[in-house]
């Protein structure tokens, strides 16, 4: 005969056995979020403020990379360095200017692809009548400051 109390044990066992085995939805902490956008809508929602020569726009950023849109203004020179614990690859959207490889200046227009590996010097420098703009991304992601002045 079944007591109030066997009843309640295996009461609490069944419950138990099905809640631990029922998967129960839990929504994870969002590392990095999956973006599209149009490089001209960024530059738009991100105006260069009056005076600005330069801006760096960070769209996104994981464990491994960090991805920005730079703007150099007409005359612009980022100044030689390196970066001792990043590489840096640069995708030229709009724009002339010059990149400091090499120890020489090589002339960059939209569609060129630069890869700079850490510990190089290199620098860039607007060589136009208008913005130029990059697409910058840093491995791993650039979560501190990794630039290093050489002049």
């Amino acid at each position: 005969m079944l007591s109030i109390r066997n009843i309640t044990i295996c009461g609490i066992y069944v419950f138990l056995c099905i809640f631990l085995t029922t998967p129960i939805p839990i929504k994870a902490a969002d590392t990095t979020e999956q973006i599209i956008k149009q490089i001209d809508e960024i530059l738009k929602e991100n105006p260069l403020k009056p005076g600005e020569k330069f801006q760096m726009i960070k769209i996104a950023e994981g464990n491994t990379i960090s991805l920005s849109v730079l703007t150099l203004t007409e005359s612009f020179a980022v100044k030689r360095h390196v970066h001792k614990t990043h590489d840096e690859t640069y995708y030229v959207v709009k724009g002339t200017a010059q990149l400091f490889i090499n120890d020489k200046w090589v002339d960059i227009k939209p569609g060129t692809l630069h890869f700079n590996p850490m510990g190089k010097v290199h620098s860039v420098r607007n060589t136009g009548n208008e913005p130029t703009v990059v697409i910058s991304f840093f491995t791993p992601a650039m979560k501190e400051p990794d630039r290093h002045f050489v002049e």
